[in-house]
């Protein structure tokens, strides 16, 4: 082996493993980060007072206070968004009274994950002070909103899937209706071929007995022998006829037969590539259920 490939070669190598872990859109298919709940502070009426930092990863600042309001609306009597905060919350894990929860979010785009950060106060002015409890929910709230992220990763793959689904069920009843068509045509081609046969089988019959009229009217030069030429060469004739329209017949249906054919391989091709991409989705889905197991 020619030494100056090797680093390239065990750069490769390296890299392949982590092309199987994210999607084409960069999402990823593993679960490999670890749940830190960090101690931080938050400015609130002309303050500073202690909250907690947790990370959302794979998404944004934006959707991760979305996802709070989701997680707080059904336990708060108010959301309000100047400031961020959810009033009247019903948080029993860390208070049996009512709290008041300041949130604020930033986003890391280069890392691609967002910033939580919680405060927690038991009225408008005196502050919550139970830092064991408080830390112990912010995580168990990790865990619920890093799972949610990848829930609407699941859900927005499970459309994709449906519609490959959806795209597959109608190529499938193209092909069929395809195959139906060649199937009708080639019956339609094999009668014709039958009929020709049979055409031709008569015509070399007739063409003889024709030969055979023809010496003995030369030799007899009877009427009655003449009118058995005479019609022998009609019946003849109109066999010709019918042979070329059939032959014509044949060169149709034989026409149909090739576009039926292409249109069967097209939408083979189509059913092909949908199952395998329907194939790819689902193996994705496993993949992010899987991930969201493991968010522990």
């Amino acid at each position: 082996m020619n030494k100056s490939l090797l680093p390239f070669l065990i750069s490769a190598l390296n890299i392949l493993p982590a092309l199987g872990q994210t999607t084409k859109d960069g999402t990823r298919l593993q679960w490999d980060q670890r749940i830190v709940v960090t101690e931080g502070s938050m400015a609130y009426n002309a303050r500073t007072i202690p909250a907690h930092t947790i990370t959302i990863f794979e998404t944004d600042g934006g959707n991760a206070i979305d996802l709070w309001h989701l997680e707080m609306t059904p336990i708060s009597t108010a959301i309000d968004t100047k400031p961020t905060r959810a009033t009247g919350a019903r948080l029993a894990q860390i208070s049996a009274e009512p709290l008041t929860v300041l949130a604020e979010a930033t986003t890391d785009k280069k890392a691609n994950l967002a910033k939580l950060t919680l405060a927690f106060l038991s009225n408008d002015s005196a502050l919550q002070q139970n830092k064991e409890k408080e830390e112990k929910y912010m995580r168990e709230l990790a865990l619920r909103l890093n799972k949610a992220v990848v829930q609407g990763q699941i859900d927005r793959y499970q459309k994709d899937l449906d519609k490959a689904g959806d795209k597959l069920g109608g190529a499938q009843k193209d092909k069929a209706k395809a195959e139906n068509n060649l199937a009708k045509a080639n019956r339609e081609l094999e009668k014709l071929k039958s009929r020709r046969a049979k055409i031709q089988g008569e015509n070399a019959k007739l063409q003889g007995n024709i030969a055979g009229f023809e010496k003995k009217f030369a030799l007899t030069n009877d009427p009655k022998d003449l009118k058995r030429l005479t019609k022998t060469r009609t019946s003849l004739a109109k066999n010709e006829t019918g042979l070329a329209k059939i032959m014509e017949r044949e060169a149709k249906v034989q026409g149909s037969m090739n576009k039926h054919q292409g249109t069967l391989e097209k939408h083979s091709d189509k059913a092909s590539g949908h199952q395998e991409s329907r194939e790819d989705l689902q193996r994705i889905i496993s993949e992010l259920k899987r991930k969201q197991d493991n968010i522990r």
